[in-house]
């Protein structure tokens, strides 16, 4: 049975998630103004295979993924393709072919982040007349970048860096949590440790990792009757439903509070709101106008929970966060922030606290608690609020 402090902790966790769905909303003037100074973007990697096998039992195995583990599907590479197809078409006029001195380019060292990067490109700058290089190429190589195994790796994939205080605040918050929706969905629970081969050490987040089985499910792989079987003490929620809300809520625990947002998000925001504020400023920036992060789910929930304007859902392939700098008559800059997911629609997201339009001055100020400006510094901060 529930505990009261646990379902006030899943109550909160929910008002948590709800409160940001006003940040949210739909952008139907998507045509660039004449004020554009600056675009900045992170996209999640296209469609994946699984890492390994969702679970023991599974009868499908690696020979379903042509390319191996965790290696971009054909549909993975679509998505960024026709992303790029979305950026070619919403920044016709700003820019229109490939030169080095207006656009960078920086991947995650994840060879799906490296062929989503890839992807995108050809859709965004095909081989025109000029930069034709093979008959009837319409490919051209675009040079792009990737993270520095020494340095940079918490910037574009924050899970891979190693925090104690972060780590300390995911224990205590998720142990309670965890507790929580494994007592509220035990029947699923008991089923799941039976069907999967996992048995016993069924936890939290090894469910939540069964998220794997949607990837089966969208190349038609065949599935067990247990993936479909409907709960009706759960509102008829079939067992992949309660799955998928398991790494809902295992995902948005790794962001939910401005001090984790920081950690795993801050870096990133800081060197997005730096470039900014050079180009406002006149200072020279490494592209002159695009900087284009390819990278994770991860990256994207935890740069929108450090600017407040997450929806707490899951983020679908190829989504992206835009961020467009302009400078309004009076030469004030300003910041739209822009959200696509996995359709045609385009969501402005508005940060709570700054003015519509939101001047980048505002914006600084208010992202101050969560942009952090070197790992150095992440690395002192989290060893100093650890050990105090």
């Amino acid at each position: 049975m529930l505990t009261l402090p646990h379902l006030f902790l899943l109550l909160h966790f929910s008002l948590f998630n709800c409160a940001f769905s006003n940040a949210f909303v739909l952008r139907t003037d998507v045509k660039v103004e004449e004020s554009l100074i600056y675009v900045q973007t992170i996209w999640r990697h296209g469609d994946r295979a699984p890492h390994q096998l969702p679970y023991p039992s599974d009868l499908n195995n690696e020979s379903s993924w042509p390319r191996g583990w965790s290696q971009l599907t054909n549909t993975g590479m679509k998505q960024l393709y026709e992303l790029g197809l979305f950026f070619r078409k919403r920044y016709n006029g700003y820019i229109e072919k490939f030169n080095q001195a207006d656009i960078r380019i920086l991947s995650s060292r994840s060879e799906r982040a490296i062929v989503s990067a890839q992807a995108m490109l050809r859709g965004l700058f095909p081989a025109d007349i000029t930069m034709e290089w093979l008959k009837d190429e319409h490919w051209q190589p675009i040079p792009f970048y990737t993270e520095s195994i020494e340095r940079n790796a918490p910037l574009l994939h924050s899970t891979v860096h190693s925090c104690s205080r972060y780590d300390q605040l995911m224990k205590n918050e998720t142990a309670v949590i965890a507790d929580a929706m494994m007592q509220k969905y035990a029947d699923v629970v008991q089923l799941l440790a039976n069907v999967t081969g996992i048995g016993e050490g069924l936890s939290f987040g090894r469910i939540a990792a069964l998220i794997d089985i949607q990837r089966e499910i969208l190349h038609q792989l065949p599935q067990p009757e247990w993936v479909y079987q409907k709960w009706p003490q759960f509102h008829n929620m079939r067992t992949i439903d309660i799955i998928t809300e398991f790494k809902r809520i295992s995902q948005n625990l790794k962001y939910n509070t401005l001090e984790k947002a920081r950690f795993k998000g801050g870096l990133l925001l800081g060197d997005i709101l730096r470039r900014f504020q050079n180009v406002a400023n006149g200072t020279r920036v490494e592209a002159s106008k695009m900087f284009l992060y390819s990278a994770h789910d991860s990256t994207l929930h935890s740069v929108q929970h450090a600017l407040r304007v997450s929806n707490g859902l899951l983020v679908p392939y190829s989504a992206c966060l835009i961020m467009e700098l302009y400078k309004t008559d009076k030469n004030k800059p300003i910041v739209k922030i822009l959200y696509k997911n996995e359709t045609e629609n385009i969501y402005e997201l508005f940060v709570p606290g700054c003015s519509v339009p939101c001047t980048l001055e505002q914006l600084v100020r208010l992202s101050t608690p969560t942009i952090l400006d070197s790992v150095d510094n992440l690395n002192k901060v989290t060893q100093l609020l650890y050990y105090d």
